[in-house]
């Protein structure tokens, strides 16, 4: 668009001076205009295409535009036209109010691209054969004060916005007690593995065994306390290796990429005893032990999708269970009675429920 409203002023320039260089202005102009068109349509296919986008030639571009239409407004101010002399001063300041509103999130940018249109336009109404013209250097002070205003007030809602933006996704995605990944933060890993089925993934299903009796004994701070402390060694056990999530209640699951069936086997195992282990302080000289049983699930030994492992790591963790607690298995296909396969799914899908519930 703003290019479009150069042209037509500087059709206008043409028809009422026979000055060539506005002629070489006209060239510039739509040879900017095309590159601009072009480059906007390439980040708009990489947008599409969710690769990363070079902001780099659209700043050169913009440099350059804001350069010519500073050249521009010198040449007409610095002439005798009235006429083109008010065209190019419409063009001027609408051009840098939408500077102002395109570019407020790099203020130092906006306002480099504000003082090479202003400057020249001001140095030529200073050269203009009408003296009053030269006020415009008076105003030009406040007025670039002014539009500073308004572009670092824009940039600063600009980052309370993204700063807010990205506490509240903080917030739906980590659980707001042990400050490791919730449900939702667990589904969004996992909706992003989908569409990998290349690399090898796992999932360790662990709960708490015995954390009720310290709940109904000590109350829910004590086991608020104990649920830290057991994130925190999750944590320290996983390390950079898996994701980590408390999924409600005293269940927990860790996610690990590129493993093989006896590392995740063996991270499952020393989970299980690295929870176990050490007493959980509630309160002075009030200590507390707690167990743990874990359960877990490969792709693709075990399971073909994320959906499906997240099922098969509860079901090995229900075999934990029944076996005696304190144990870690790894999901088999069951060889028991369709009944009982019915009984475990149903116990799988209920955790799930209540969890999200």
């Amino acid at each position: 668009m703003g290019s479009l409203c150069a042209l037509v002023v500087l059709a206008v320039a043409i028809y009422r001076s026979s000055a060539p260089v506005f002629v070489v202005f006209v060239a510039l102009e739509i040879v900017l205009a095309f590159a601009r068109i072009a480059e906007s349509r390439w980040r708009t296919r990489r947008k599409a295409e969710c690769l990363s986008i070079d902001v780099s030639w659209s700043a050169l571009l913009s440099l350059l535009w804001c350069s010519l239409q500073g050249a521009v407004a010198f040449v007409i101010m610095s002439g005798d036209d009235p006429v083109l002399q008010v065209l190019s001063a419409t063009l001027v300041t609408a051009a840098l109010g939408l500077i102002c509103a395109r570019n407020y999130a790099a203020p130092n940018f906006a306002t480099l691209l504000l003082l090479l249109m202003d400057i020249p336009f001001a140095a030529g109404a200073v050269l203009a054969d009408a003296p009053l013209l030269s006020v415009i250097v008076i105003l030009t002070p406040p007025f670039m004060f002014g539009a500073r205003q308004i572009i670092t007030t824009f940039h600063g809602t600009l980052l309370k916005s993204l700063k807010a933006e990205k506490e509240n996704l903080y917030l739906a995605y980590h659980d707001s007690l042990t400050g490791i990944l919730n449900r939702q933060g667990m589904d969004h890993h996992l909706a992003k593995l989908a569409n990998e089925p290349t690399h090898t993934m796992a999932i360790v299903s662990l709960d708490l065994d015995g954390f009720k009796a310290i709940n109904d004994e000590y109350g829910h701070g004590a086991g608020d306390t104990v649920l830290v402390e057991v994130a925190r060694r999750i944590e320290a056990v996983v390390g950079t290796r898996g994701v980590v999530a408390r999924m409600g209640g005293d269940e927990f699951m860790v996610l690990v990429r590129d493993c093989g069936i006896e590392h995740v086997r063996a991270l499952g195992e020393k989970l299980v005893e690295r929870i176990s282990e050490g007493a959980i302080p509630v309160a002075t000289d009030v200590p507390v032990r707690v167990g743990a049983s874990a359960g877990f699930a490969c792709i693709p030994q075990d399971a073909l999708t994320t959906h499906e492992l997240r099922i098969r790591a509860d079901m090995a963790l229900y075999d934990a269970k029944d076996a005696g607690k304190h144990t870690c298995r790894r999901f088999r296909q069951p060889d028991r009675p369709i009944g009982d396969l019915n009984a475990k799914l149903r116990r799988a899908f209920s955790r799930g429920s209540r969890v999200a519930g």
